[in-house]
């Protein structure tokens, strides 16, 4: 069952974008906000440019932000892994995140990943709202509370909207699950659970798409 939240703007006409690849040039020099101050590169969306299916995460991780990739590491791993249940691989798919530039923060003598701030999203949003008009996905895949707000509306709520088919910007179907780094975080019960949930969700985005159940790759 769909049902409507409080929308943000329709996605932007912005002519400077004709291609995705116009996009992804542009997007490497951004100096937007203050993320590109200690990033080593832009992580910009990849992916099939015909994609059916959008999938949108939080921020670039520190894996990421190393390999220039959307989903690196054990994140990456475990989404395509998700993806295989659905008769996809990330070939298939455009991978994209709510902000391009990894959001860090002091921690000891470490560097740990943070919660993008309100004003970041909105700097990045309109490398965001380029994707989705070039691309025209039939269905998008929010993982994380942070994406599902960026794409429905603020009204978003992880525990409430999770598993429901929700209408975004410009109307595109859209479906919110857990991001897999959280569920990597999970153990034991909790992580039963969540595996358990995000599968009925992808099983939801498939039946949408009409695809098979599992394909080898």
């Amino acid at each position: 069952m769909e049902r409507q939240l409080d929308l943000f703007a329709a996605v932007a006409q912005d002519p400077a974008f004709d291609t995705l690849e116009a996009a992804r040039e542009a997007a490497r020099g951004c100096v937007r906000c203050e993320l590109a101050e200690n990033r080593q590169q832009v992580v910009f969306g990849e992916g099939a440019p015909t994609a059916r299916l959008v999938i949108v995460g939080e921020a670039p991780s520190e894996a990421d932000d190393a390999s220039g990739h959307p989903f690196s590491g054990p994140s990456g791993r475990l989404l395509g892994r998700w993806l295989q249940m659905v008769g996809l691989s990330r070939a298939d798919v455009w991978l994209t995140n709510v902000v391009r530039c990894r959001p860090a923060a002091p921690d000891g003598d470490r560097v740990r990943n943070r919660p993008p701030r309100a004003s970041e999203i909105a700097a990045c949003r309109p490398w965001l709202e380029a994707e989705l008009r070039l691309l025209h996905p039939e269905a998008i895949l929010c993982v994380g509370a942070a994406a599902g707000r960026a794409i429905v509306g603020r009204g978003f709520k992880m525990a409430r909207d999770r598993g429901q088919w929700l209408r975004a910007a410009g109307s595109t179907p859209t479906l919110a699950t857990y991001n897999p780094a959280y569920v990597l975080r999970l153990e034991g019960a909790a992580r039963d659970r969540a595996e358990t949930e995000v599968a009925a969700d992808l099983a939801s985005v498939r039946d949408r798409l009409g695809l098979s159940a599992r394909r080898e790759h």
